[in-house]
């Protein structure tokens, strides 16, 4: 009698078992075949990009809180970002050629918003005002540490849920901006939080020197927190350093760990 020779083919019956295999199906196994060796540097510069992102919010509820103890006027802080817009926006049309053909459609864009956020400013004041303080600052700490699990940290076409980002951070900047005392304190504020949240990161993607600009968010940052908390500035230089350093290290560490596996189970691909 023939010995049935068993052949890795769905489609036929050699009278074998369906989970049956040889001594030649494992020949076919591979490791590691993509590796994505991440050097120290582009590590540290994602870690870069997650200090920018906290940095930003830091930063926005650091302006909050001026505002709301009245150490700064509201025309202050409109101003300083309508210039800081400006400035940011030249400097993305440097980096994107295209930019300067919309120029038009941007600046109608940002006259129907300061339009709209003006006029809508009194009814955003008073939105929640029934609701207790420590329950409005419960709800921000929440949807900013939403903003900043979806923000997006690499390429713009990679991100977990961009919207969810921008709508949780803009929900947040609205539950800060009813605790201000004025309509004008809290128009500047959703200004600001425009700025931060939605053309910001925009700028961002299209600059390259990651570190840098993480270094100076972050000195920025601990200047301004020192005025507030010294404990509160201990607690950032401590999440920094681990953002920063710690945490692209230990990536860097766990990457010998890595074992990825193919072999003749994973599915079919075409090749041209």
């Amino acid at each position: 009698m023939t010995e049935v020779q068993w052949q890795k083919n769905l489609y036929e019956n050699y009278g074998l078992p369906d989970n049956y295999t040889d001594n030649t199906f494992l020949e076919q196994l591979r490791k590691n075949i993509k590796p994505n060796n991440v050097t120290l540097i582009e590590a540290i510069t994602f870690g870069a990009s997650v200090c920018i992102q906290l940095n930003i919010v830091i930063l926005f509820v650091i302006i909050f809180i001026w505002l709301s103890k009245e150490w700064t006027s509201p025309n202050i802080i409109f101003i300083s970002g309508v210039i800081c817009t400006v400035f940011g926006y030249f400097i993305f049309c440097l980096k994107e050629p295209n930019t300067l053909t919309k120029l038009t459609k941007d600046l109608r864009t940002v006259l129907i918003f300061l339009t709209f956020g003006y006029i809508l400013s009194p009814v955003l004041k008073t939105l929640t005002e029934t609701i207790s303080t420590d329950t409005i600052y419960a709800m921000t700490i929440l949807m900013f540490l939403v903003h900043l699990i979806f923000s997006k940290y690499g390429s713009l076409q990679i991100s977990l849920s961009d919207s969810l980002s921008i709508t949780s951070s803009i929900f947040g900047s609205l539950m800060l901006a009813s605790r201000l005392v004025s309509p004008s304190h809290a128009f500047s504020l959703l200004t600001v939080s425009v700025q931060c949240f939605v053309l910001l990161p925009f700028l961002m993607h299209t600059l390259s020197n990651k570190i840098f600009i993480s270094i100076l968010l972050t000195f920025s940052t601990l200047y301004l927190l020192l005025f507030l908390s010294q404990t509160l500035s201990y607690v950032f230089i401590i999440t920094t350093v681990f953002l920063h350093f710690i945490c692209p290290c230990w990536y860097i560490q766990c990457q010998r760990y890595k074992d990825n596996i193919y072999g003749p189970w994973d599915e079919a691909v075409i090749s041209s």
